[in-house]
């Protein structure tokens, strides 16, 4: 009984916000209807395009994966650090140092790829 009391309670704080404001004022009149609306892009002005919004995710991937690379570095070292010698925990450590340098790798090179394969698509599409 306690379980399903608290269930209801916890779905009514969750739904009362729904409920009040879906039942505000029908006669707000804030945007007329012969008023137009413009939307404004949130990616700002280089997601126009489909190039353009590919470039503002892989730049959104880069920062992040930068700060996984920095994280992951400090990790590896806590590794190194908590192996006190162990062999096998030592070769644990190597293998997340090297798999960390191959990430970073790929992420500092990601940009460079994108642009080799924007390269080629636009000359096969010339060619053809």
């Amino acid at each position: 009984m306690k379980k399903v009391t608290l269930t209801l309670l916890g779905l009514l704080m969750f739904m009362l916000p729904v409920g009040v404001y879906a039942a505000g004022d029908a006669g707000d009149n804030e945007n007329p209807p012969n008023e137009s609306v413009t939307l404004i892009n949130p990616l700002g002005p280089g997601g126009a395009t489909l190039e353009g919004f590919l470039g503002s995710i892989l730049d959104l991937v880069i920062r992040i994966g930068s700060i996984v690379v920095v994280v992951m570095l400090v990790y590896v070292g806590f590794l190194f650090v908590a192996a006190q010698g162990n062999a096998t925990k030592l070769e644990s450590a190597r293998k997340a140092l090297i798999w960390t340098i191959i990430g970073a790798l790929v992420l500092l090179g990601a940009k460079a790829i994108a642009v080799g394969i924007q390269a080629t698509v636009e000359a096969l599409s010339i060619g053809s």
